[in-house]
């Protein structure tokens, strides 16, 4: 990690490329789930080009990924405010971004049952309110400590951790409503 960011902070085109390889399908997940399908590519592009600008101010104090995906929370916040979200289930349950590439080898039930568990969990995600779905994408998506998370959204640790209890509460119900565990 610490060549990849020196390489970055030296200007190196491979260190972002690598960067981009090796973040750039996590990163436009959380785009994705957090602020919706249509300005996912757009924000994902974003993010890539303020870390590119501002790799100098990192510091490695904190882990590199927090860092990586607080500019995406921040870029997702600030899209929100501009607009209303725009995200339907439709485009979350789409084509599933990068993920479209994953090998799949399963029965065709097993695939349509699959399909169906994702399109609930995905719906599920979509309807928690913005900032459990967003503690919620940072934990899971981002790999985030609750410390990390709560720093990210400038909050006390309790409420990122009181968040993520009522988002799983929320999510319990609404994939039990569909006959899910």
């Amino acid at each position: 990690m610490d060549e990849l960011i020196r390489g970055l902070q030296a200007g190196r085109p491979e260190a972002f490329e690598r960067l981009v390889r090796e973040y750039g399908d996590r990163i436009y997940r959380f785009v994705k789930r957090l602020a919706g399908e249509r300005p996912a590519d757009d924000l994902t592009q974003e993010v890539f080009i303020r870390v590119h600008r501002s790799i100098e101010s990192y510091r490695p104090e904190g882990r590199f990924e927090s860092w990586l995906f607080t500019i995406a929370n921040n870029l997702c916040i600030d899209h929100a405010r501009r607009r209303k979200p725009e995200a339907s289930l439709s485009e979350l349950a789409g084509d599933g971004g990068p993920d479209r590439f994953a090998a799949v080898s399963r029965e065709p039930l097993e695939s349509m049952e699959e399909d169906e568990r994702r399109c609930a969990i995905l719906a599920a995600v979509e309807r928690l309110p913005f900032e459990q779905r967003q503690v919620f994408l940072l934990r899971e998506e981002g790999g985030m400590s609750f410390r990390e998370i709560a720093e990210t959204m400038g909050c006390p640790l309790n409420t990122a951790l009181g968040r993520m209890h009522y988002a799983m509460e929320a999510l319990r119900k609404s994939l039990k409503a569909y006959g899910m565990q």
